[in-house]
Formats: C-alpha cells, structure tokens, sequence
C-alpha cells in the first residue's frame, strides 16, 4: 500500500485546464451559477483547445481573489478569518 496522506486520497485531482463542470465545482457552485459569472466577466472566458473548450485553472483563481477582494458578505454575518 502507497504512502499517501489522506488529504491525497479523498480530494479531487484538478487538472490545470478545467472542463465546465469542474470549473463550476473547483469554486462550488453549480455549472449553471458558473455560466453566469463566466458571461457577466466575473470569471474568465475559455479557450478552445482541439475541439474541446477549458477554464484556465490559474485563470479562475486570480478570479477567485477578485470575488473575494471586491464582495461584500450578503448576509450580513461576520467573516471570521483563520490563519493556516
């Protein structure tokens, strides 16, 4: 048996180029929430690659740190950082 952690074994690989549906799930929400944020610019356009049509994976998340940056918590509830 390898010597892999758990971490390793129970979380998803996500390859640099992203289909859409693991795009959607890579920042969880749903494909059809993912669309939206892809055509009103809040996520990246992308790119064709031989036929087949992938999110840049380092794209979505300088994205990400944008959304973050720039929303504001809608419930009003405090956002309680924590440090790694």
């Amino acid at each position: 048996m390898g010597t892999c952690s758990v971490t390793e074994r129970t979380l998803p690989h996500w390859p640099r180029g992203l289909s859409r549906l693991r795009a959607a799930g890579y920042i969880g929400v749903t494909p059809q929430a993912f669309m939206r944020m892809v055509y009103d610019g809040r996520m990246p356009k992308p790119k064709k690659i031989d036929g087949a049509v992938r999110w840049d994976k380092l794209a979505v998340d300088r994205a990400f740190d944008v959304l973050f940056d720039t929303e504001t918590n809608l419930a009003g509830e405090e956002v309680i950082e924590f440090q790694a």
